[in-house]
């Protein structure tokens, strides 16, 4: 038993010390709110196959927090390392790019809170988008980088269009 108990233990602190290496950014993507945003779409953004959800992860603070599905059922809230490495998440059946149109940011110190206005398309360059809405995250900077504490996004929709000041 003793055995096993240890075991466990060694496990518990190898899939743990593999989270920090996962953490491990770009230097570039986390240096500035601009750059960290722009890591942002690129990596939610691309052709069908796989999304980079490590590097999407490498965005995220330790217990950082992604919520999803305010466009009408129950949101939902999960752990980055959970919601990053799902299928739902890693498999885009289709072109889909998501890129900022606008931007509202609020910064204090080391904290930042940035309200995001995106278009979706079928090309990074292709303004014609199918879909906007707003992606709001919130920001640390602790240890000489960017971190993602959290974001949530909704989709426009009829019930709730995107006012004139988030498109500015």
């Amino acid at each position: 038993m003793t055995t096993l108990r240890i075991v466990l233990l060694l496990l518990a602190a190898t899939s743990t010390s593999s989270l920090a290496q996962d953490r491990a950014a770009d230097p570039d993507d986390v240096a500035t709110i601009d750059a960290l945003i722009e890591a942002y779409y690129e990596s939610v953004s691309g052709h069908p196959g796989s999304r980079d959800g490590e590097r999407m992860l490498s965005l995220f603070i330790e217990g950082g927090k992604i919520s999803v599905g305010l466009g009408g059922n129950e949101p939902t809230h999960e752990l980055a390392e959970d919601y990053l490495r799902t299928e739902r998440f890693l498999t885009l059946t289709e072109d889909f790019f998501e890129r900022e149109i606008s931007r509202d940011t609020q910064r204090f110190g080391n904290m930042a809170n940035v309200i995001s206005t995106y278009g979706i398309s079928d090309a990074m360059e292709n303004t014609n988008y199918t879909a906007r809405g707003v992606t709001v995250f919130q920001l640390v900077r602790h240890r000489d980088r960017w971190w993602i504490l959290s974001t949530m996004w909704q989709r426009e929709s009829p019930d709730f269009p995107l006012p004139a000041e988030l498109l500015d």
